[in-house]
């Protein structure tokens, strides 16, 4: 089987199937997409996906070629980046993306012959050369003074032509002087072409409604009913692709111009390419890579993922993850996104959202932006609650129900729009559904599990409500979004009657909650039952929650080193996420990347910190984190897709059961992290040699101990058998195991 990822291990759970372009060198697919690259084989069925984890430069594509001469797959990012990927490697060239230019940095299509790429952008021609790696001209055209971008750029035996909205040039191959724009012949001016294809040495261009022969004059020879998309060579034929709203058409036409192949099918086709062995492949704008198999049918390819990049909450859990993938503005108003969400349980993707191509059918009418997702680990419910269109109840068995007007509220957005607004849902201890509505009459909502009914209560402190967590007595805390600062519930465990209830409220200034400022983003309850609140101007503590609904409690705003400086913790930064992992170290997301500080909450030290510089990050910008606190790994969603970090604290148990040492045996040569997880909390850990000479001694971090694999000396043990002692505080849990050293 597969072998665990090691620790300090990054991955990303990227979406794979907006296919925006695909090459190939004639066996061999490359795709690329939204966020992300992959290759497929279709003669082994090998698939392998790539991001930034596994080499790549950058985030966001826009397109491909393949060059056959240098055996180099040309990639395209969205912000003008390139990387030329040959030999399963990544070699970057940066050239454009740096560039100071006014205006953006389009590419449009990618031709390649003989060793260079001729890239067709908003700056013109860039001619990369493959062989050399590096940009080796730019040709330009002009109209007047002005700039004009090339829609596509393609040759035959003797010329090239660039394709400008303005007109289509041509310059002969043999020309020393390409860089010089007078140089290049006008050859026609009449029409826009979004797209030149080569084929049997003659010449195909397109604009939205007619194909165009040319040989020293433009020929129709073929209308579109509807809309052209792009042409592409295959065999003795040519691929047309049209798309119309939720429709794509395929049209093939042979050299005399007859039609010899047709698909109609619900998608876009940004390209369509043909193999040696005749098979016909699409890349989609929504499905992926596809095949046609017949005379309507498509069979789809493409590593599985997440149905969208982004993720506003994230509820993960042994080894199960769920992601909600709607979101809002600053203002909170709703984004209209309906992806729904994804989960990941036993080794498959499932996924829920509204769609013309795959419809989720519950989610038919009103489920957008779901914001939050929890489950119930007892019964194995899901709850997710979208922005517009109340509660979503998903059972095992796959039954589901709806909750809205019947149970919430309608609340009014920004736009004067009524809805029902779910912005936090979350479950106790006694498996009580709480929920905070956005903007209604009431602001929390608890279905009681032992009736089934619904209570509604209205504290009075704000009227908008969202993300909730509970202290060790139960009580109830939530964010209060736009200035409310947050809010205390406890219910006495008597939901149907509110006389008994408490609660209070915590906003900025001394006396009143003491918080940095009122404007709160999120709220994280550690293991010492301290709360960790999230604001736009740093993190508050609030230490002994639990204490806090009895008598008034102001918030604490600890000081933080961070190398030889100290100063207020995270002071000017919006603090979008706070996770508490099984070392209690906190996990802190804001605007400027990922912290890690350690457990001690008043004096903490700072761990990590993770940027796009440093780390394999796609973005800056985080939304949210998420701790699995079984296997350790810490999910990181940014607003340009969602990573994996597998971490090296996992929640410790009261003893030491399924203990595992990860790599074991040790390889020859493997200078990663050796792993000991399944311990007893903060268990002494001692490895010695078969003669008990100790080699290192350490405490686990929560429910794992990690060792570099090097003695006291910095040297790697001899190969051999080694002996791993763990004990907790009082010996009354130990454990005894054996790890093998080969070198």
């Amino acid at each position: 089987g597969a072998q665990e990822k090691p620790l300090g291990y990054w991955s990303s759970l990227m979406p794979y199937n907006t296919t925006k372009g695909v090459a190939t060198d004639g066996s061999t697919l490359f795709a690329v997409t939204n966020q992300a690259f992959f290759t497929y084989h279709p003669a082994t069925n090998d698939m392998q996906w790539y991001s930034k984890t596994e080499g790549m430069s950058d985030i966001g594509m826009q397109c491909v070629g393949y060059d056959a001469t240098s055996a180099t797959a040309i990639l395209v990012y969205a912000n003008g980046n390139i990387d030329l990927f040959k030999d399963n490697t990544f070699f970057n060239i940066p050239d454009f993306k740096l560039k100071t230019i006014a205006g953006s940095k389009t590419v449009n299509n990618v031709y390649t012959e003989a060793g260079k790429a001729y890239l067709s952008s908003s700056q013109g021609i860039l001619v990369i050369d493959l062989i050399n790696q590096n940009v080796f001209e730019n040709y330009q055209f002009y109209s007047g003074k002005q700039l004009l971008p090339v829609t596509s750029f393609n040759a035959t035996d003797s010329f090239f032509y660039a394709a400008t909205p303005n007109a289509v040039y041509r310059a002969s191959k043999t020309n020393q002087e390409l860089q010089n724009f007078q140089v290049w012949q006008k050859i026609d001016s009449t029409h826009q072409f979004i797209s030149i294809a080569g084929l049997d040495n003659s010449l195909y261009l397109a604009d939205s409604n007619y194909v165009y022969q040319y040989r020293d004059t433009m020929r129709p020879v073929f209308t579109s009913a509807t809309k052209i998309i792009n042409i592409n060579p295959g065999y003795n034929r040519l691929y047309i692709s049209e798309f119309h709203p939720f429709s794509g058409d395929m049209r093939a036409i042979d050299t005399n111009f007859n039609i010899v192949d047709t698909l109609n099918y619900f998608d876009a086709a940004m390209q369509i390419i043909q193999l040696k062995d005749s098979t016909v492949w699409f890349a989609n704008s929504y499905f992926g890579l596809a095949r046609k198999t017949g005379a309507d049918r498509l069979f789809l390819f493409y590593p599985k993922g997440p149905a969208d990049a982004t993720a506003t909450d994230i509820y993960a859990n042994n080894g199960e993850l769920y992601i909600a993938h709607g979101g809002f503005t600053d203002t909170y108003a709703g984004l209209s996104n309906k992806n729904g969400f994804s989960v990941f349980k036993n080794g498959q993707w499932n996924i829920y959202r509204e769609d013309v191509f795959a419809p989720y059918y519950p989610f038919a009418d009103s489920m957008h932006d779901i914001v939050s997702i929890c489950k119930d680990e007892i019964d194995g419910t899901i709850y997710a609650g979208s922005l517009e269109g109340g509660l979503f109840e998903l059972h095992t068995d796959g039954s589901y129900k709806i909750y809205k007007q019947k149970v919430f509220d309608l609340s009014i957005d920004n736009a004067g729009t009524f809805y029902y607004q779910v912005l936090g849902t979350a479950i106790d201890q006694y498996e009580n559904v709480w929920v905070t509505v956005y903007s209604g009459a009431h602001e929390l909502y608890i279905k009681e599990k032992s009736s089934g009914n619904w209570y509604k209560f209205n504290p009075g402190f704000a009227p908008y409500s969202g993300p909730i967590v509970f202290d060790d007595a139960g009580d109830a805390w939530y964010v209060c979004p736009k200035g409310g600062g947050i809010t205390g519930y406890n219910a006495k465990n008597t939901i149907s009657d509110p006389t008994d209830d408490v609660f209070t409220h915590l906003t900025a200034g001394v006396g009143v909650g003491n918080l940095p400022n009122a404007i709160t983003y999120c709220i994280a309850h550690d293991k010492n039952d301290n709360l960790w609140i999230g604001t736009s101007d740093g993190i508050g503590i609030l230490y002994n929650a639990s204490s806090c609904l009895s008598q008034h409690c102001d918030a604490e705003i600890p000081i933080v080193q961070y190398d030889q400086y100290a100063g207020y913790l995270f002071k000017g930064q919006n603090v979008r996420t706070i996770a508490v992992d099984g070392a209690n170290r906190k996990w802190i997301g804001t605007d400027n990347g990922v912290w890690l500080l350690s457990p001690d909450a008043g004096n903490s030290k700072i761990i990590y910190k993770f940027t796009v510089d440093n780390s394999p990050l796609p973005s800056n910008n985080i939304q949210k984190i998420a701790v699995d606190k079984v296997t350790g790994d810490v999910y990181i969603s940014t607003d340009q897709g969602l990573m994996c970090f597998r971490s090296t604290a996992t929640d410790g148990g009261t003893s030491n059961s399924n203990v595992m040492t990860f790599p074991n045996p040790v390889p020859d040569g493997y200078k990663g992290t050796i792993a000991i997880k399944g311990l007893v909390t903060n268990a002494d850990v001692r490895i010695t040699d078969i003669n008990g000479h100790l080699v290192y001694k350490t405490t686990a971090l929560g429910g794992q101990a990690v060792w570099n694999g090097l003695d006291y000396t910095g040297h790697r043990p001899q190969s051999g058998v080694y002996l791993i002692f763990a004990t907790n505080a009082d010996g009354s849990e130990t454990y005894a195991g054996k790890m093998i050293f080969m070198n």
